[in-house]
């Protein structure tokens, strides 16, 4: 077989470690999903996979590494394509409408496994994983980076806290994704709509007063 890693800069073994991962993560998911947390083992996805226990503990190191990086793979890639995709001429509240919304459409399309990946990211230590606090550290760098620059434009008063107003979207938005995700089945575009309703109401109060900075009459 001909090594062509001059030309790639990767060797057959390294594509063929590679590939076994993915289809290890791959099954987790799908066990993930079917099963839950909980009832998924490393034995069982080893099984699942086709491969030995050993060959996936070479590649992970427990299970809790396992749904760090299916949240993680999954979650760059949807971040990837909302910053390709973000429409740059829109103001800060469409961006960040529109932010959610592929999100809504990724969660939407396997409901089970958001709902499993969510639960365990939000509410098991065990699987805060260095990854996932940097991910988590991501998402509030874009949409804190998104409000100060609506504040640079005066479309945000100077005096609003933009990390605290982005608190409180980001709390509306995981309150959204409970409640969508709870329904049996998910709809992106209903979801879209709620946070739009709960998103006015935030930054209604962060909007600049028209009449505030109008001389006062005697």
């Amino acid at each position: 077989m001909p090594d062509n890693s001059s030309t790639t800069g990767t060797t057959w073994r390294d594509r063929q470690k590679q590939q076994t991962r993915q289809i290890i993560l791959e099954a987790a998911k799908e066990l993930f999903e079917t099963l839950g947390y909980g009832k998924t083992t490393i034995r069982a996805v080893a099984k699942y996979a086709g491969v030995g226990v050993g060959t996936v503990m070479n590649h992970f190191k427990d299970k809790a590494s396992l749904l760090s990086a299916a949240l993680v793979g999954d979650w760059q890639q949807t971040v990837e394509l909302v910053m390709t995709t973000m429409p740059q001429e829109a103001d800060y509240r469409e961006q960040l409408l529109y932010s959610a919304k592929i999100f809504f459409e990724y969660y939407t399309r396997r409901p089970s496994l958001s709902r499993n990946l969510l639960k365990e990211a939000l509410f098991s230590l065990e699987v805060q994983s260095p990854e996932i606090r940097a991910m988590d550290q991501t998402a509030r760098d874009i949409g804190v980076g998104i409000l100060h620059a609506a504040q640079q434009k005066g479309e945000i008063r100077a005096d609003v806290d933009c990390e605290v107003l982005h608190q409180a979207l980001f709390g509306e938005y995981c309150f959204v994704c409970m409640i969508g995700l709870s329904q049996p089945e998910p709809d992106p575009e209903q979801m879209l709509a709620m946070l739009e309703s709960v998103t006015d109401l935030i930054v209604r109060g962060a909007r600049p007063c028209p009449h505030c900075n109008e001389p006062k009459t005697s």
